[in-house]
């Protein structure tokens, strides 16, 4: 009887206790739903979508960048089932080791799911504009306002020559200032880069993408917050910058 007392009071605590939900998209700074970062202030929301062809709306903070059917043919490859319209730039983009770089030890630099973060983070493509027109965007009969993102959010080289929200930003596509993209981490360790971590090394294999290991946007930036500290760190990064924490999941420096 004491041994059952003391199962029902431990089951009684632990009805109790406030549940630990998994981070997710939805109260991110990715969540574009009514009630998300981009709520009633800020156009009502960018999530808003027509069934079919009714007039009714639904709320779908996923489909602002996935859909089940009509994505775009580089989905496959870059991101899955990407709902967001291409950004027109993106075969024009130069990147870090254009100039050759010194300290890049790698081959050549193929931009992987990069692609998909930059079709809203080049400023050339307004955040609510999806591939098939589909939802609330610059051009269809949910339209709002189009909202960019600013340019900064990628440091080109033109940064911060417009204000935020300003947009489109056609022509900003030297990536140069920033950390490159679409560098394959193997083969800049057969380079002969000898301060890089080993690929096994602590969240390394989460945050190298793809079949060539390359770094990509998503290698740092875990929106979806399922990897690391993304949750409760800025810019949703899978480690903090404190202490330098985030370089040295890569560098030995």
């Amino acid at each position: 009887m004491k041994k059952l007392t003391m199962l029902l009071a431990l089951g009684a605590t632990m009805a109790l206790m406030p549940s630990v939900s998994k981070a997710t998209i939805i109260g991110s700074g990715h969540d574009f739903s009514p009630t998300g970062s981009y709520g009633p202030a800020k156009t009502n929301g960018l999530a808003r979508f027509v069934w079919g062809g009714e007039t009714n709306t639904y709320n779908n903070p996923c489909q602002v960048c996935h859909i089940p059917h009509k994505a775009q043919t580089y989905a496959s490859a870059k991101a899955p089932l990407w709902n967001h319209a291409p950004s027109s730039q993106a075969s024009s983009y130069i990147t870090y080791d254009s100039a050759g770089s010194a300290s890049y030890k790698g081959g050549s630099i193929t931009l992987g799911s990069s692609i998909a973060c930059l079709s809203c983070h080049d400023g050339s493509v307004a955040i609510n504009q999806t591939a098939g027109g589909n939802g609330k965007n610059a051009t269809n009969s949910l339209s709002g306002a189009a909202v960019y993102a600013p340019t900064f959010s990628i440091e080109t080289a033109k940064a911060g020559t417009f204000a935020s929200g300003a947009g489109p930003y056609v022509g900003f596509t030297d990536l140069t200032q920033m950390h490159p993209l679409g560098v394959s981490y193997t083969a800049c360790v057969s380079g002969g880069d000898d301060e890089l971590q080993a690929t096994t090394y602590d969240l390394l294999p989460k945050m190298l993408k793809g079949a060539s290991k390359t770094v990509e946007c998503a290698s740092c930036h875990d929106i979806h917050r399922t990897t690391g500290a993304s949750a409760t760190v800025s810019h949703s990064l899978i480690v903090d910058l404190e202490g330098g924490a985030l370089c040295l999941e890569c560098h030995k420096k």
